[in-house]
């Protein structure tokens, strides 16, 4: 497949690249709607293992991007940035410099924040040669770690899941199992822990795991492939994408699959097979949207206060969603899709309208 028909496939608008080998920068930059707004891109360092599997990356999270944008009613666009190497090695002040530069090519038609493999000190170096950053902590003019947001926005979208399924109004006692403790995943399970709720976690890296063992010593913590097989109610992947396989899928204990991760299964034969199982899928981009709530907020210059208080528009449109998915018996991910849709379309109507 060519790279238009992957673009084709996320309804993409643009793709660009950048390379920069002084400083081992390869970067692919993909824009996937600007009718709401400048494109919020995530930016995300990972070692790909081939150029399609890191494009197919960028597209998606743009893709995703866009539509938590518009689900959430963001004047915000989606997009994103993948820098292909190890963050372990490409990793420096003039690695992220260099990027910041090329940004600044783009005269604001997109705006950087963090993802996997990027800190607040990267995207400070990325500020250093441009204004177009978002989620710095408070200390260099940004609104703060996004992470805390979108864990606060997930544990919205599971309260909403568990009210509509479970008819239960609150989370104490609900068993909750955590795949991956990374940025989002350990504040999911600090505000699930402080609520009652019964945590189960894993993740690849021990030190992860000891680390919220020692913060919350009455987690359970199990191995990486025994997290499929653990009896919860919730089951939240916040890692790698494409956790559940035809190989694990039966393994499920859960009711609802809810979580920060935005490609969940590894191909969508496996939507018969949980609906089968009875088991519930809240898309991650309806429901970790916290962060694209909070960086649209500090865009246009507003307080900390105002996105807390909008962080729980993700339980209502979460609620909304679910209750229309059982009405007209079909995904809560296409229902969703449709939605955002309708809003972007209508959303270029009016511009239209205004350009004429």
């Amino acid at each position: 497949m060519n790279l238009f028909d992957i673009m084709k496939k996320t309804a993409s608008k643009e793709v660009l690249f950048f390379n920069e080998p002084s400083v081992s920068l390869k970067c692919i930059i993909a824009i996937n709607n600007t009718t709401l707004g400048p494109a919020v891109c995530s930016c995300k360092i990972f070692d790909y293992g081939s150029f399609d599997e890191a494009i197919n990356d960028a597209l998606n999270i743009a893709a995703f991007n866009t539509y938590g944008a518009a689900l959430m009613r963001r004047d915000v666009g989606g997009g994103s940035i993948i820098m292909w190497g190890d963050p372990d090695v490409v990793k420096s002040e003039m690695y992220f410099r260099t990027l910041g530069a090329f940004i600044n090519k783009l005269n604001g038609k997109i705006y950087v924040t963090g993802e996997s493999g990027t800190s607040s000190l990267d995207l400070f170096d990325i500020k250093r040669e441009s204004q177009y950053v978002l989620g710095l902590p408070e200390i260099y003019g940004g609104s703060g770690n996004t992470s805390v947001s979108t864990a606060k926005g997930v544990l919205q979208g599971i309260k909403a899941a568990v009210k509509e399924l479970f008819d239960k109004s609150d989370i104490k006692g609900l068993k909750v199992a955590i795949q991956g403790v990374g940025k989002v995943g350990s504040q999911l399970v600090k505000v699930l822990v402080s609520r009652g709720a019964d945590v189960t976690i894993t993740d690849l890296k021990y030190d992860k795991v000891k680390d919220m063992q020692d913060k919350y010593p009455g987690i359970t913590c199990v191995k990486p492939a025994d997290i499929f097989k653990v009896d919860c109610d919730v089951f939240s992947p916040c890692a790698f994408n494409n956790s559940i396989t035809s190989e694990n899928i039966n393994d499920l204990q859960c009711k609802i699959i809810a979580g920060a991760t935005n490609c969940v299964l590894e191909s969508c034969d496996l939507y018969e097979v949980l609906r089968e199982k009875g088991i519930w899928l809240i898309p991650g981009f309806i429901i970790n949207s916290g962060e694209i709530i909070q960086v649209s907020n500090e865009l246009m210059g507003y307080s900390l206060e105002k996105t807390e208080t909008e962080l729980k528009t993700i339980y209502t449109k979460t609620l909304e969603i679910i209750q229309e998915s059982r009405k007209k018996k079909e995904s809560v991910s296409n229902i969703a899709l449709d939605i955002a849709n309708n809003y972007i379309q209508d959303i270029s109507k009016i511009k239209m309208i205004i350009q004429r």
